[in-house]
């Protein structure tokens, strides 16, 4: 049975899963009259159903039901929605149970008969620590919302696996090193881990070392003191100090020069920085995530990184597979990304047609998420009807063709979605190969060699 009632947008959801009929209802009133929406069901195929649906802020369940065990809801809950809390409700737990179900992650337990207040208390005091750890959800700079637990970051296993780590990285505070292909979210999951820690309250500063003269990338980082060099007329705040009590994200951090690279070690290890031109050490408060798209085995082989920097950042290793290798998440992101665009727009565009759905799915995305953002932000500017077909992921290419002319080929269309991606960004930052290379999250080198390989020029 299904109890349904009304919520305020944005209200922490409770699921209740009681098999005695009393109970459940008394319960279930007694959330309603606290403000606490409720859905109730009486056994495990009704809380598998409505886990499925997502956006459960906590769950509250029997130990026993008819069909099945509250114990085997409870472990389903932590593999497939980590960080979502879970309060076991029993009349039949012994000492040694109740330790071993706070030590597999549940949030506590309530022994039959127990008192209804302290039962509200103990909803309440949970679903407040939920709203301090997610902030209300956070928005990325994608403007994508999420938290952990959520499959917001995508529908696949490998997501799902990352969203994981997330929530098990929320009360520590180790090294994090992201690796994978430009464009698969090395940021989104990096604003994850600062958002969903106990260091959520502070800032989160990010940096791509990749868009920063090799000359500067010191003074960037660790700052520096009037006169500690030509044109340092005044006193500069480095990235490092900027984050403190937060969290740094250097992004494509095999681009740091080698010498950088030493002291950065030194800073990690001690916990202090000196400002260049500076005597004084600093002390840090701040956890460091580093990202990169190169293979740092190879970079240690060939002297390009140091082996001892990889393996002080490489505490956690978190791997983001490219687009191409979870096809569940593409119609999952592509929905979500036109609703995005749409109301950002302003357009009255409601999602995408089956053959459009089914023509991403064939393609490969060597942008990966960012390309596919930003396939679709075309698609959704220059649609005329209410709903994205197949042509509309294509309609520029298709009005260039000569009459008669078949569709583009699937590289000529990847090609052109690449170089307006890149005249766009170099549109907006006003020509800056820096700024640029940095919006596209790719080095300047390789914007360099893009840009000349499409022929764009100012």
């Amino acid at each position: 049975m299904t109890t349904a009632g009304e919520s305020a947008p944005g209200a922490p959801r409770v699921l209740l899963v009681e098999d005695d009929e009393i109970m459940r209802l008394s319960l279930d009133d007694r959330l309603r009259m606290e403000g606490i929406p409720a859905t109730s069901v009486s056994d495990l195929a009704g809380a598998r159903r409505e886990l499925a649906k997502g956006g459960l802020d906590l769950v509250v369940t029997d130990v026993r039901l008819p069909d099945g065990s509250g114990r085997t809801l409870f472990e389903e809950v932590c593999r497939q929605h980590p960080g979502t809390p879970v309060i076991l409700i029993t009349a039949y737990v012994s000492v040694p149970q109740a330790v071993a179900l706070i030590k597999a992650g549940a949030v506590d337990y309530l022994t039959k008969p127990f008192d209804i207040e302290a039962f509200i208390s103990l909803v309440k005091r949970t679903l407040s620590r939920v709203s301090d750890a997610h902030q209300a959800e956070l928005t990325d700079m994608d403007g994508m919302k999420f938290r952990a637990g959520s499959g917001a970051l995508g529908k696949s296993p490998a997501m799902r696996r990352i969203e994981d780590v997330v929530a098990r990285l929320r009360d520590v505070d180790s090294s994090v090193l992201l690796t994978g292909e430009s464009g698969v979210g090395k940021e989104v999951v990096a604003r994850l881990v600062h958002h969903n820690s106990r260091r959520a309250g502070g800032p989160f500063v990010a940096i791509n070392c990749a868009a920063i003269p090799g000359e500067l990338v010191e003074s960037e980082l660790f700052g520096h003191e009037r006169g500690a060099f030509t044109g340092a007329d005044h006193r500069r705040i480095g990235r490092f100090e900027l984050a403190e009590g937060g969290t740094l994200f250097l992004d494509e951090i095999a681009e740091i020069p080698p010498e950088v690279q030493v002291k950065l070690l030194r800073v990690l290890q001690e916990r202090k920085i000196e400002r260049v031109g500076g005597a004084v050490p600093i002390a840090l408060d701040v956890r460091v995530i580093a990202a990169t798209q190169v293979d740092l085995d190879e970079a240690m082989r060939n002297g390009r990184f140091r082996s001892d920097l990889y393996w002080r950042l490489n505490v956690i290793h978190v791997a983001i597979p490219p687009l191409r290798e979870r096809s569940e998440d593409i119609v999952f992101l592509s929905r979500k990304f036109v609703a995005e665009h749409a109301r950002a727009m302003e357009k009255q565009v409601t999602g995408l047609s089956r053959q459009a759905e089914a023509r991403l799915l064939d393609m490969p995305f060597p942008g990966n998420v960012r390309e596919l953002k930003n396939l679709l932000e075309r698609a959704v500017a220059l649609c005329a009807g209410p709903q994205l077909q197949e042509h509309d992921l294509f309609v520029l290419e298709l009005e260039e063709a000569e009459v008669g002319a078949g569709p583009p080929s699937l590289k000529e269309a990847v090609a052109t979605t690449e170089r307006a991606a890149i005249r766009s960004a170099l549109t907006r930052s006003d020509w800056s190969i820096t700024k640029a290379a940095e919006a596209l999250a790719i080095s300047r080198k390789n914007l360099w060699e893009k840009m000349k390989r499409y022929g764009i020029e100012r």
